[in-house]
């Protein structure tokens, strides 16, 4: 930019302003006991506006809208008045002064915006407020520490299934390694008891409840239990990257628990932070540990640095790569307080209610095509639903592809491949007839603490057979 020159002839600008402008305006004693109105077009005018009128007209107590122009004959002035207590007065104009007819449908124009307006500020107002993030610990221990406490973890675990003294251990030990940084302890404690079936079992089992059923210690010290559940959800994208924190999330609260018919005052907690499968899979669930008292303590839970991850997002966002996102909703609510039977009873009205307020919150923060919302479920129940949906919505979209370009669905053979990186098996269509490559869709393995390899291939075998489509197994390639 440069200085104007001061004999420069200034031109309007192109944007034409709104219609109507509202504002206030400030004297001497702050601001002024009125708003002002501004009507740009013709006739142009400007006039002040008061609410709580009580000026008497025929119509005041009729039902539904009623406006009147009347003219006070002792000061000359004209006046716009409702029977929902607004007025406007001291009209000053600009060029051709309208009839009275004309002045009351612009009048009323400005009052249907007016109102419109406030609605906009109340929501502004009551949007949800900023609230501090807590980070999921990631501190690795020393290689000595870490295998001392994977040595006594998976030890009392083996120990447990004879003795209960140390199955009263047990639970304590199992929340130290779920809380702590290094997610590795966990993880080779129950790999160490792969020999051990029966002791691996109890000590996931209780891993699992430990997450969907936390116990929270308030600073007051009293303890509240609640149970955690998930809305499972599927939405494409054209962009890459993902992002997993909406604030407007919050809204979903009170709507859902009213479709789910909560009694009053129970506490229904939804996480503006949303998991995604890929999230689930880099630490194998654990990260959930933390998220009861985190949302207990009106906080979000962080799964990484919230800048870092929004400058990779942005970047990724530039990119074109089309996905299609599996993740899930989690919320918390007082146990006790809500039961599948109700749920399955509830489940339409609680879509219903939510859909709507999930995608708002959604466009909020991110670009998005088409979302599916799948009804509420309890934690590891709604993880399990919505993989499986995700699965065969991909695969059955894969295959009806495969179909379309070989001509005929019985020449289709399936390999899967194990990808270990991302918990899922490549499943590539080939024609039996010359090997070509028809198409390819991922099948993840259900998040877990523990993820089910030999359960994900069976339930593949099955989907595929249900489609009289071969299939066999490839060996992982390491080179």
């Amino acid at each position: 930019m440069k200085s104007h020159p001061r004999n420069a002839h200034i031109k309007g600008d192109p944007f034409v302003p709104s219609r109507f402008i509202f504002g206030d305006a400030v004297e001497e004693q702050g601001l002024e006991p009125y708003e002002y109105v501004i009507h740009t077009e013709a006739p142009a005018f400007v006039c002040r506006l008061v609410g709580m009128d009580q000026t008497l007209f025929d119509g005041r107590d009729k039902e539904g809208f009623v406006s009147a122009v009347l003219y006070d004959e002792r000061d000359n002035l004209t006046h716009y008045v409702t029977n929902t207590g607004f007025r406007l007065f001291d009209f000053n104009f600009w060029g051709d002064i309208p009839t009275a007819a004309q002045l009351q449908k612009i009048c009323d124009e400005a009052m249907q915006v007016y109102l419109r307006l406030q609605k906009a500020y109340a929501e502004r107002e009551v949007a949800p407020k900023e609230r501090d993030f807590r980070m999921v610990p990631t501190e690795p221990l020393p290689p000595a520490e870490r295998q001392r406490r994977i040595s006594e973890l998976s030890g009392v675990a083996a120990e447990a299934l004879a003795n209960p003294i140390k199955k009263m251990q047990l639970p304590a030990l199992i929340q130290q390694a779920l809380l702590g940084g290094d997610q590795a302890v966990f993880t080779e404690a129950q790999l160490a008891l792969a020999p051990q079936p029966e002791a691996r079992e109890l000590l996931l089992g209780m891993a699992r409840d430990s997450i969907a059923f936390p116990e929270v210690m308030r600073p007051d010290g009293t303890v509240v239990s609640y149970e955690l559940w998930a809305l499972p959800l599927i939405f494409s994208r054209t962009q890459g990257g993902f992002w997993w924190h909406f604030p407007l999330l919050e809204r979903v609260e009170p709507a859902l628990a009213d479709a789910l018919q909560l009694p009053e005052n129970t506490i229904l907690w939804l996480s503006p932070t949303i998991f995604s499968s890929d999230m689930l899979a880099e630490r194998s669930c654990q990260s959930l540990v933390h998220l009861a008292a985190v949302m207990d303590a009106g906080c979000d839970l962080a799964p990484q640095d919230v800048e870092a991850a929004r400058a990779t997002y942005q970047a990724a966002s530039k990119t074109t790569e089309p996905q299609l996102i599996l993740c899930w909703l989690p919320f918390i609510v007082e146990r006790g307080k809500l039961d599948m039977d109700k749920v399955r009873g509830n489940a339409r009205k609680a879509l219903d209610a939510a859909m709507p307020l999930v995608q708002q919150a959604l466009a909020g923060e991110m670009l998005f095509g088409e979302a599916e919302l799948f009804s509420p479920l309890p934690w590891w129940e709604a993880l399990a639903a919505g993989a499986h949906a995700y699965n065969r919505k991909r695969l059955g979209l894969a295959v009806a592809v495969a179909a379309g370009v070989n001509g005929k669905a019985e020449d289709i053979e399936a390999v899967a491949e194990y990808l270990p990186e991302h918990q899922a098996y490549d499943v590539q269509l080939l024609s039996r007839s010359n090997g070509a490559l028809l198409g390819r869709s991922p099948w993840l393995l259900v998040p877990d603490l523990a993820p089910s390899r030999i359960q994900a291939w069976h339930e593949l075998s099955e989907c595929l057979r249900a489609a009289d489509i071969s299939l066999r197994e490839q060996a992982p390639r390491f080179h």
